[in-house]
């Protein structure tokens, strides 16, 4: 036998040996992943459901409930992404025979027990809605008022059947049926809305707004709620809005907010020509100057890949030279500049408390 018959008899049969070793590791990788990620292998027994219902009709609410589960799940993860903790981990969804829908917190969990309707998009909405209002904030929002309370939530909702629309069904069902009507019968709940919606455009819906106020509520609760504690969220609110409308060139006054129990301040390297010109330096020192004024959790935003890159420079500038800075963290997103879908960053400097 020739030297490379020999060569090829070898490979051929190290390969037999590896092969049957790859596959078993693969398996096991896929468990792992499935494992970390139950939302996924949900997904995944949806559509075995879906298809097996060309069968048997039977298994038409046992779908439903993945698809509602994975759905809503899938979507809360990629929320907790931009606020860590914001949402409760996890939903169920129990089938009982009763218009009126319950919601509660149980072992981590949101379960919603509701009623089967043959609309599907209905089913979807009714528990996404549900899942907000127990699961989002479930510390904290006893310290807003109402009417924030329910953009909150519309908004969240919104965000959710968004981030894991299908063909959009589902979205469309909530605009026509929850959020027009809602709006429409309310003007000042409108006004509110629009603000939040300006502000998730820009990236502070949850990245600054709710991971604030859910900040205050792990802070505060359980205890009662006075007229303190809802005009300091008010005034947050209200000192966000300038922040949300903001375009190039635009003045804004107050660039912190320090009050009893949330302080922070923002920055963004934006101003054109600014590092050219002047470097670092005049962002660091302001961001010193922030935290000696008291801000615990300092914002740096920055959009397009030069002002990206400068961002994270400051942050570990900063985070070297100025010890009161104990953390920081950084997210990567895309951000609207009037209708440009721009790459940003926002960077979270933590300060000792």
């Amino acid at each position: 036998m020739t030297e490379g018959a020999n060569t090829i008899t070898i490979a051929w049969g190290g390969l037999k040996v590896i092969l049957p070793w790859s596959g078993w590791l693969l398996l096991l990788a896929m468990l792992i992943y499935l494992y970390k990620h139950p939302e996924e292998f949900d997904a995944w027994l949806a559509k075995i459901d879906k298809f097996l219902l060309k069968f048997w009709s039977g298994r038409e609410k046992q779908f439903i409930q993945r698809d509602i589960r994975s759905r809503i799940n899938r979507a809360s993860k990629k929320i907790n992404k931009e606020a860590e903790g914001l949402i409760t981990k996890g939903v169920e969804v129990v089938w009982v025979n009763q218009e009126n829908i319950e919601s509660f917190l149980r072992k981590g969990k949101v379960i919603v027990r509701m009623q089967h309707y043959e609309n599907h998009d209905k089913n979807v909405v009714n528990a996404a809605s549900h899942y907000v209002t127990k699961g989002v904030l479930h510390t904290a929002k006893i310290y807003l008022s109402d009417k924030m309370q329910t953009a909150l939530n519309l908004a969240l909702t919104k965000k959710i059947l968004c981030e894991e629309q299908d063909s959009g069904t589902s979205t469309d069902y909530f605009f026509a049926n929850v959020l027009r009507p809602t709006l429409d019968a309310d003007a000042d709940l409108n006004k509110t809305f629009e603000v939040i919606e300006k502000m998730e455009r820009k990236g502070l819906f949850t990245r600054i707004l709710l991971r604030e106020i859910r900040l205050m509520g792990k802070k505060l609760y359980p205890n009662t709620p006075t007229n303190r504690e809802f005009q300091e969220t008010k005034n947050f609110f209200d000192f966000l809005e300038p922040f949300a409308d903001l375009n190039s060139g635009d003045f804004i006054r107050d660039w912190e907010f320090v009050r009893d129990d949330i302080k922070m301040g923002i920055l963004f390297v934006a101003q054109r020509g600014k590092l050219e010109y002047a470097g670092y330096e005049p962002y660091i020192k302001r961001i010193n100057e922030k935290i000696t004024r008291g801000a615990q959790n300092i914002y740096l935003f920055g959009r397009k890949q030069n002002n990206v890159k400068a961002v994270k420079e400051i942050a570990k500038r900063v985070r070297a030279e100025n010890q009161k800075v104990i953390d920081y963290r950084v997210e990567i997103y895309h951000s609207f500049l009037g209708s440009e879908n721009l790459p940003a960053v926002c960077i979270v400097l933590k300060t000792a408390r």
